[in-house]
């Protein structure tokens, strides 16, 4: 399975159609692009919830790590994910994108950025990820 079929499956994944989240393939890297809507993002004080940006966030790190971690026939997931939350954003477009710090045989570790469309950073952070015997499924 080529890494642009593994991006369709992953978004089509229930929680990435849920929060609106899109897995793109950018030169080397995979960036995740979510557009704010105020239905489902905004918190209690008009601000995007951190939960919708760790998602971003875990997805841009965990995709460019899995793209080289599938390369084995594996997959990661997270084990830990550690964020720095840097300014509130409400609207518009956010885009993470990651990239691997360690690709082990059992454990990898991931940094990754969240920008809103303009390129100020949002949040950015760190990601452990457990190897597991599954591969992504087309």
């Amino acid at each position: 399975m080529d890494y642009e079929s593994v991006l369709k499956t992953v978004g089509s994944a229930p929680w990435y159609r849920l929060i609106g989240m899109v897995p793109k393939l950018q030169g080397d890297r995979v960036v995740i692009e979510m557009e704010i809507s105020r239905e489902k993002h905004l918190q209690a004080l008009g601000m995007t919830h951190g939960g919708a940006i760790a998602s971003v966030l875990d997805s841009a790190i965990g995709l460019n790590v899995n793209r080289e971690v599938v390369k084995m026939g594996k997959s990661a997931v997270t084990a830990q994910l550690n964020i720095h939350y840097i300014k509130p954003v409400s609207e518009g477009k956010i885009i993470g994108v990651g990239m691997p710090v360690h690709i082990g045989k059992k454990v990898c570790v991931g940094y990754g950025e969240v920008r809103n469309d303009e390129g100020e950073l949002i949040a950015t952070g760190t990601a452990t990820f457990y190897i597991v015997d599954r591969g992504f499924n087309g």
